[in-house]
């Protein structure tokens, strides 16, 4: 269970977390919603471990965030922006990114051929990423977050900018990963694609959660 609990955090004077807390089960979908500013990404980066909370506490599987790198084991992370070599095929920035996050040379092949079939990713593995459409790159980013075969996976807008095809691609791969017990948290302004998939969803206001809803799939 990722359980977050009381979390403060300011830059300086602007006080951006108000005691936002919130848990999570195993196989379950949490969706993060709220316009630019309310805190979405900051709280993404404190349960990714990029940034510690100023008070509060956030644990997963019983293990703190403060101790970063059996926390880091569990998780996956798939931010915004594209964190892929343009120069390198699909298939070697996967072996990158699993051998970054500790994985063996015998287990590799084995993993990223699982994280590029979930992400849909394996019809176009020896294609530079410089090479792909906007929507292939994006699968191949989430198939880097999969790597490491996370208990928890971090969206942050898995879906931003590409056509309705590769959308529901990733959406329909997400939404996969209940089957294995992941827990998922995804950040996404579309709140129709937030209401396709996940089992919660909470809506950030001012530093708050100002709204929480359950949806039956």
């Amino acid at each position: 269970m990722l359980i977050v609990k009381d979390i403060h955090k300011s830059y300086r004077s602007e006080v951006v977390l108000k005691g936002v807390q919130f848990t999570v089960e195993p196989g379950e979908i949490l969706g993060i919603c709220g316009a630019n500013g309310t805190g979405k990404t900051t709280l993404l980066s404190l349960i990714a471990s990029i940034m510690m909370p100023d008070s509060g506490s956030i644990s997963l599987m019983g293990i703190p965030v403060s101790e970063k790198r059996k926390y880091r084991e569990l998780i996956g992370y798939v931010p915004q922006t594209i964190a892929l070599s343009p120069r390198l095929t699909v298939r070697q920035n996967l072996i990158f990114w699993a051998a970054l996050t500790g994985c063996s040379s015998k287990e590799t092949p084995d993993v990223v051929a699982w994280a590029a079939s979930l992400a849909k990713a394996d019809s176009f593995m020896d294609k530079r990423v410089g090479h792909c459409s906007g929507g292939m790159a994006r699968r191949v980013n989430l198939a880097a977050g999969l790597v490491v075969r996370p208990r928890l996976l971090l969206l942050d807008e898995p879906t931003a900018g590409i056509d309705a095809e590769n959308r529901d691609s990733i959406l329909d791969s997400i939404q996969a990963l209940k089957q294995s017990n992941c827990m998922v948290l995804m950040v996404n302004h579309y709140h129709d694609e937030l209401e396709r998939i996940c089992d919660r969803i909470i809506t950030l206001r001012r530093g708050i959660i100002a709204e929480e809803g359950a949806y039956v799939l």
